[in-house]
């Protein structure tokens, strides 16, 4: 059997992870957006990592997220990966302890660094984080203070904050500026991971 005639269940098996990760699993969120990209043409190992996430699925469906409401109020986290030519971002964001929003995406640039990348993964989140809070404005629900959101990149935080850093980094203005305003507005605070 060649993979042709393993395409349709490649493609359908995909569409049902990828409604799976948008709803109840973020865990299984950056793997099957990796899948995703080949469900034109897959090879055989990208079925096989399919069939072994199905199997991981399979055998963590008695795990399940719990929700124990804190004081941590609106709290954002954001990460960047930069191993090919488009980096990927993720974000997560936790409501008062709980999981409320998440993503795994290609950025839509090529980053030059690994700071780049970070910092183009930051100014996503905040934008994201910003929406969220919105939200929550509108339904009365807004945790008092600034969001918090954590890095794990020094260049990345450093850029938030050091107007001076941009000499070197131009090509990320927009994103540079965006991201300080909402951190000079109170609206964000960084924290390191």
């Amino acid at each position: 059997e060649n993979m042709r005639d393993k395409h349709d269940t490649y493609m359908i098996v995909v569409g049902a992870l990828l409604y799976l990760a948008a709803c109840t699993r973020p865990d299984i969120a950056y793997a099957v957006s990796i899948l995703a990209r080949f469900v034109s043409n897959p090879a055989l190992v990208h079925y096989q990592a399919m069939q072994r996430l199905l199997v991981y699925v399979r055998d963590s469906a008695h795990l399940s997220l719990v929700y124990r409401p804190d004081d941590s109020g609106f709290v954002a986290y954001s990460d960047a990966s930069w191993d090919s030519k488009f980096s990927t971002s993720g974000g997560m964001f936790f409501l008062y302890g709980c999981l409320v929003a998440w993503y795994s995406r290609l950025q839509k640039s090529v980053s030059h660094s690994s700071a780049e990348a970070e910092f183009i993964g930051a100014s996503a989140a905040a934008r994201e984080g910003m929406f969220h809070r919105d939200v929550l404005s509108d339904l009365g629900s807004l945790p008092q203070g600034p969001t918090t959101l954590y890095l794990d990149s020094k260049s990345a935080i450093d850029l938030c904050f050091d107007a001076v850093a941009f000499k070197k980094t131009k090509h990320v203005l927009r994103d540079a500026e965006f991201l300080r305003d909402v951190v000079a507005m109170g609206s964000l605070i960084h924290k390191n991971m």
